[in-house]
């Protein structure tokens, strides 16, 4: 948009489609959930006052949308926003400060911070429940299905280790390649993740055993040939070879967590807010687990983490804190 053209009254198509031209760093995932929320922008007819992002939000709850989906849409309304506003493209008297208040106070106080997703204690046992799996045993009189059995029980193995490890969002952990990881032997591997920006993942001694026993055993059964596949985590059955989707990986995590009783809030992405909250309580830096996790900016870390170092505040509480009785005999 030309500097001297008159600021947009609406969200329009046009505005749209100008706004997701200008995301060259985006990811595809990214881009698409962004149009996905604008074209519902248009489509409610929104004009850029300091109504816009109440009225969108009530546009999205009447459309009974899920929670996590408003937000994401209510997202890319923001970027929009943000980058009218470093654009100059705003409407005169339009204050994106005073469009957050007026949304935060249509929520209700209770709404306007970050809600911390319990963790479920016991989700690592996920891990120990693949690991304790009897493996089948390969011999020359094993049949086809066995052998994908073998396959799937060593691929789910090395998931639940990777997705603890490296407390990776389930799209990177799916992403994977063989060349990435050197079949198990790379203990740090670099990717491309979330707003295309690459970070390391760190992967335990654990992982990398999990690994390399699943693409040894790739290797194995495609004798005398060599597994042809470059994804680490593929399917064995159906579209053989293809990387496994986010999906599969969710249905992995879920099956073993019906199996084991645990909350129904478990998922791949849990194991993301269990590290993370593990090592706070152990005393690692913020700094150090917004590196980890792949945060591009601490405050982020903060908001959503920080408040969980329950763990420590007890130690301290426990070397600083002083009884009713010891406290009261002093002067």
């Amino acid at each position: 948009m030309m500097p001297d053209a008159p600021s947009p009254t609406a969200v329009t198509d046009a505005l749209v489609q100008a706004f997701l031209a200008s995301l060259h760093d985006a990811s595809d995932n990214t881009r698409a959930a962004y149009k996905a929320g604008l074209s519902l922008a248009v489509e409610a007819k929104l004009e850029l006052n300091d109504d816009v992002l109440q009225r969108f939000s009530a546009f999205l709850a009447k459309r009974k949308f899920a929670r996590a989906t408003r937000r994401l849409y209510l997202a890319s309304l923001r970027r929009l926003l943000q980058w009218m506003d470093a654009h100059d493209m705003l409407p005169a008297g339009f204050n994106r400060a005073k469009a957050e208040a007026k949304l935060r106070v249509s929520r209700g106080d209770a709404r306007a911070g970050y809600r911390h997703r319990a963790v479920d204690p016991d989700l690592p046992r996920i891990i120990t429940y693949y690991d304790e799996q009897p493996l089948p045993e390969p011999d020359e009189k094993s049949n086809e299905r066995s052998r994908v059995k073998r396959l799937e029980l060593l691929r789910d193995r090395a998931i639940m280790h990777t997705l603890y490890a490296s407390a990776g969002r389930v799209s990177e952990v799916a992403s994977l390649t063989r060349a990435q990881v050197a079949d198990g032997r790379a203990s740090e591997v670099l990717i491309t993740g979330k707003g295309n920006k690459q970070r390391m993942l760190f992967l335990t001694p654990e992982a990398q055993a999990a690994i390399r026993a699943y693409c040894n055993e790739r290797d194995v059964v495609s004798l005398p040939n060599y597994d042809p596949y470059p994804a680490l985590f593929i399917s064995h059955r159906r579209n053989k070879g293809q990387p496994l989707t986010r999906m599969s990986i969710w249905r992995a995590v879920k099956r073993a967590a019906k199996a084991l009783g645990l909350s129904k809030a478990a998922s791949p992405h849990a194991f993301r807010h269990y590290r993370a909250t593990q090592l706070l309580n152990e005393g690692m830096p913020l700094e150090s687990v917004q590196a980890y996790l792949g945060h591009a900016s601490p405050e982020t870390t903060r908001i959503v983490y920080a408040h969980t170092r329950t763990a420590v505040l007890r130690d301290q509480l426990n070397t600083y804190g002083l009884s009713a009785k010891e406290a009261a005999g002093r002067k």
